[in-house]
């Protein structure tokens, strides 16, 4: 799984970013407490839903669209209710109650540091849809 960096607000986080259907679909599943920050990167604004089921370690889930936060949420631990309402192109969850210890609200600035836009779309092209440039 790629790594990269997240800004959130005032705070940078590493984190794990999640780009393939698989990695999307496992998510935090099974991670032991405290959870690393995971990234969900979509190319574009989508209804993304997520559940708890599997995942042991309470999160805060950020949901946000073009470069802003939507929607602060919390998964509960085994959880199979869907969170998430609106549109996203980037939900990041962090261990539960860092939005609160961070002051994240809704409206912050949100995107990637690391890798850049450019850089994701050709970690994207050559990772997972094969194609590889020379």
């Amino acid at each position: 799984m790629e790594q990269g960096y997240v800004h959130i607000h005032n705070n940078v986080y590493p984190t794990l970013l999640a780009i393939s259907e698989i990695e999307q679909a496992t998510g935090l599943m099974e991670q032991p407490w405290p959870p690393p920050v995971m990234s969900f990167i979509y190319m574009e604004p989508n209804h993304n839903r997520f559940w708890m089921k599997n995942t042991p370690s309470p999160l805060d889930i950020i949901f946000c669209c073009q470069g802003e936060v939507r929607e602060i949420c919390v998964g509960e631990p085994y959880s199979t209710a869907m969170i998430g309402s609106g549109l996203s192109d980037l939900v990041i969850e962090l261990p539960y109650g860092t939005s609160k210890k961070s002051n994240i609200k809704l409206g912050h600035k949100v995107g990637l540091v690391k890798p850049t836009f450019e850089e994701l779309k050709r970690i994207i092209a050559e990772k997972y849809h094969g194609i590889i440039k020379k």
